[in-house]
């Protein structure tokens, strides 16, 4: 998968995605996603901060995310793609290592560190890369090896945003969440339980082929599962919000980043198997 830096200059300073898409054997909005960070899916408008990036479009990228077939470049796209298959696991793994895509800054306004901010940001990252997946078809739907290619690389910046984001939660937002809430322990127990699901899922994804059915079928399942969870914690927010006060949740939120900036780039940890818990208020 080409790093940031290969697309920027396969664009050449300029920003012909779809020329740039074809000499690197990927999907156009994939190589949006690779040069600056943001999904190519029409639905965010730029901030000024976001527009000074190399490669940013002023105008509508939706045609990035649905380029129109193209068919004297999808054989080259699939030959390019089955020359990297055959290089080997041991080539891939130090080119998943050389990548250097990601899915742009957490936007705090003004600087904000209340660590409701932060994290809510952070979960719109991550639903920006989901809505990134869900545009480009797997073989379920008749996707090509280059589309399956592109759908195992979205779900590695997931993997990754979601190492850092919930190891910040797991020193820091859960404890805390036990302190304060009476029912704290219950709603940590049953957050750090929709975590766990989606690693396990994550990891499944991670020794799967994405040329398959049963791959389809588990990143239909992590998107469920990630749907599930931010709504999970939009509602636990809500607590928060009237439990600690703005002081309390900037202070919160500054340890939740050192943390995240603490994270080594790697593969999601696996958390130790818990005991399965309801969410508050849905027993019986």
């Amino acid at each position: 998968m080409p790093t940031k830096q290969q697309v920027l200059a396969a664009l050449g300073g300029g920003t012909d995605y779809r020329a740039a898409a074809a000499r690197l054997g990927i999907h156009p909005g994939l190589a949006y996603l690779i040069a600056t960070g943001m999904p190519a899916d029409g639905s965010d408008v730029p901030t000024p901060e976001e527009l000074e990036r190399p490669g940013v479009l002023t105008t509508s990228t939706q045609h990035l995310a649905n380029p129109p077939a193209s068919k004297p470049d999808a054989a080259e796209v699939v030959h390019a793609w089955l020359r990297r298959r055959a290089q080997g696991d041991p080539q891939m793994l130090a080119a998943a290592q050389a990548r250097t895509a990601s899915p742009g800054p957490v936007r705090d306004p003004e600087g904000s560190t209340d660590v409701l901010d932060v994290l809510t940001r952070q979960h719109d990252q991550v639903t920006a890369l989901v809505k990134q997946l869900d545009t480009i078809p797997g073989r379920s739907k008749g996707g090509t090896p280059a589309q399956a290619s592109e759908r195992e690389s979205i779900v590695d910046l997931i993997t990754r945003a979601l190492a850092v984001h919930e190891t910040s939660e797991e020193q820091h937002l859960w404890p805390r969440v036990r302190e304060v809430l009476p029912d704290g322990d219950d709603w940590a127990a049953g957050g750090r339980d929709q975590e766990q699901q989606a690693t396990e899922t994550l990891a499944a994804l991670a020794n799967g082929n994405p040329q398959t059915e049963e791959y389809d079928q588990l990143v239909e399942t992590l998107m469920s599962q990630l749907h599930k969870h931010v709504a999970y914690e939009d509602r636990l927010f809500l607590r928060l919000r009237e439990a600690l006060d703005d002081d309390e949740r900037a202070r919160l939120g500054e340890r939740v980043l050192a943390a995240q900036r603490a994270v080594p780039d790697g593969p999601h940890p696996r958390p130790a198997d818990r005991e399965g818990h309801p969410e508050p208020g849905l027993e019986g």
